[in-house]
């Protein structure tokens, strides 16, 4: 800006169109006949186009210039698009104790929510609106759901026993002679319904179960002899199947579950997620924004900056390399080269600071679980 006229500093005053803006200047330098002025700018995230605009005045101090009594010599305007923070479309009652422990969208409308005195939460548009319904039984509390269908769920609930669902989540039936994977309550992280009859769970000091026979009775033959709990688990078809842990632990089958095979990584930060985009390329995630990939298979893991800082919970890839990824800080990743690099594109505690589960719809939409709220980010809108 001109200054050719004036010594420096300059008075300056800032009009904007969001209620909380906040602008502060750093610094004034003179350089020649201009004056070159740094400062930074944070917008109100809920101003659908924010603008500011700075006068700047020379011969006056920032009493005359907020007054009007002295002439703006020079003005900058700004504008800015404006990420919208997530935004709550649920939210529980805090009457006791309320917290949605899972969430799974049986299709492109019907979603279901379940938790510990939540009830079972359903949406039939999409996640735009969600409705409260009866809990999965009588002591209101559900920690797990897993469907091998649209139609066929199994809900794991205390002490690691069972419910199933026949009809997508609208009633729910205790299972019959169910036996709990592993011993204790929420001693399983993850299950697996490849079928009603067929289950596999994950948990606690690295049990690995097998049932086909509905939970009747489970083989354990290739659990590991080790103190890390298991958090997640995935598959590639019906035979092969990942399972992921803490101190970096992961694990592969290629028999439908007789024989596991640890697979080694130089890290130790704890792994809560793993997801294959096909056969040779997938991803494994977890503790301070730790992201790992293999395109052989998991034969070798290479680590991946991923953007992130908190503990990664989601990834999900749609076609063209196009993927996303989120942590429980409520960080968002996007890659568009199948995963070779990441850009953040929502930083953290932008809405939320504690996500429990995230599910990534779509290439358009993302929802979380905090509490007793279900979350959502429009991807669409920046």
């Amino acid at each position: 800006m001109d200054a050719s006229y004036d010594g420096s500093p300059l008075a300056y005053d800032e009009k904007s169109n969001g209620p909380y803006d906040t602008f502060r200047l750093y610094s004034q330098v003179k350089s020649g006949g201009n004056m070159i002025i740094k400062g930074s700018w944070l917008p109100y995230p809920n101003v659908e186009n924010p603008t500011i605009k700075l006068y700047f005045s020379a011969h006056c101090n920032a009493k005359d210039m907020t007054s009007g009594t002295c002439k703006a010599m020079d003005s900058v305007v700004l504008s800015a698009r404006v990420r919208k923070p997530w935004k709550s479309v649920y939210y529980g009652s805090q009457n006791g104790y309320n917290v949605l422990q899972d969430l799974q969208f049986i299709d492109e409308y019907n979603g279901i929510a379940v938790g510990e005195g939540s009830g079972v939460i359903r949406t039939a548009d999409g996640g735009k609106t969600w409705l409260k319904g009866e809990p999965v039984r009588v002591d209101n509390s559900a920690y797990i759901i897993s469907f091998s269908s649209r139609d066929t769920a199994l809900v794991n609930i205390v002490n690691n026993y069972a419910y199933f669902t026949y009809d997508g989540g609208k009633t729910f039936f205790q299972a019959n002679n169910w036996t709990p994977p592993f011993i204790g309550h929420q001693s399983s992280s993850s299950y697996y319904l490849q079928s009603r009859n067929t289950i596999y769970s994950v948990g606690l000091q690295g049990n690995i179960a097998k049932t086909v026979d509905g939970g009747q009775t489970w083989n354990k033959s290739g659990s590991f002899n080790i103190q890390n709990r298991l958090y997640d688990l995935t598959h590639i078809g019906s035979d092969t199947l990942f399972t992921c842990g803490a101190v970096g632990f992961i694990a592969r089958t290629t028999d439908a579950g007789r024989t596991w095979k640890q697979l080694p990584v130089q890290i130790n930060n704890n792994l809560n997620k793993i997801y294959f985009i096909n056969s040779s390329t997938g991803f494994v995630a977890g503790q301070n924004g730790m992201l790992m990939r293999t395109t052989d298979g998991g034969e070798h893991w290479e680590k991946i900056t991923s953007g992130a800082g908190f503990p990664i919970i989601a990834i999900r890839f749609f076609e063209k390399g196009h993927g996303f990824l989120v942590s429980s800080g409520g960080e968002i990743s996007e890659s568009r080269d199948n995963g070779v690099s990441w850009t953040q594109i929502m930083r953290s505690n932008y809405g939320v600071y504690d996500l429990r589960k995230a599910v990534i719809k779509d290439e358009t939409t993302i929802y979380g679980l905090q509490q007793s709220s279900i979350l959502t980010y429009d991807l669409l809108k920046p």
